[in-house]
């Protein structure tokens, strides 16, 4: 038996391989980690990036509201957008719908524990514009 063979190959079994460093990975292979690591920031950004939706997080995260109500808290935004913008938080898991059934029928909109937590995040980033934005 070699001295030292076995130990080394057990070692590595139990830590995994060696990482490659950074230098000897390809161009190509740097730029997939970095777009992986990127992917869920970027996601987000480009829903939270749409007219309408951080204003909508914030005010759903008052109260539940109606349709309406919530259209005129934000200033008079356009019907067909507003619908969509809302179509596009609920499919995000983002807002919660709805649906009374009385007469006349109408529909609610509240924030789930999700568009919550994106509600804080939302107050940081307004922390952060209110502190530098007069540095400008």
């Amino acid at each position: 038996m070699r001295d030292g063979g076995g130990a080394r190959v057990r070692l590595e079994m139990d830590t995994g391989p060696t990482p490659t460093p950074a230098a000897n990975r390809s161009r190509a292979a740097r730029r997939a980690e970095a777009l992986r690591a990127e992917c869920a920031a970027t996601a987000a950004l480009s829903v939270l990036g749409q007219k309408w939706v951080m204003r909508i997080v914030r005010v759903l995260g008052e109260r539940t509201q109606r349709f309406c109500e919530l259209q005129d808290a934000l200033g008079g935004a356009n019907s067909a957008t507003l619908s969509q913008r809302l179509k596009l938080l609920e499919d995000e898991g983002l807002i919660q719908r709805h649906a009374i059934s009385a007469v006349p029928p109408w529909v609610e909109y509240s924030l789930t524990d999700k568009g919550g937590d994106l509600r804080g995040a939302i107050a940081g980033i307004d922390r952060w514009a209110e502190r530098w934005a007069h540095r400008q």
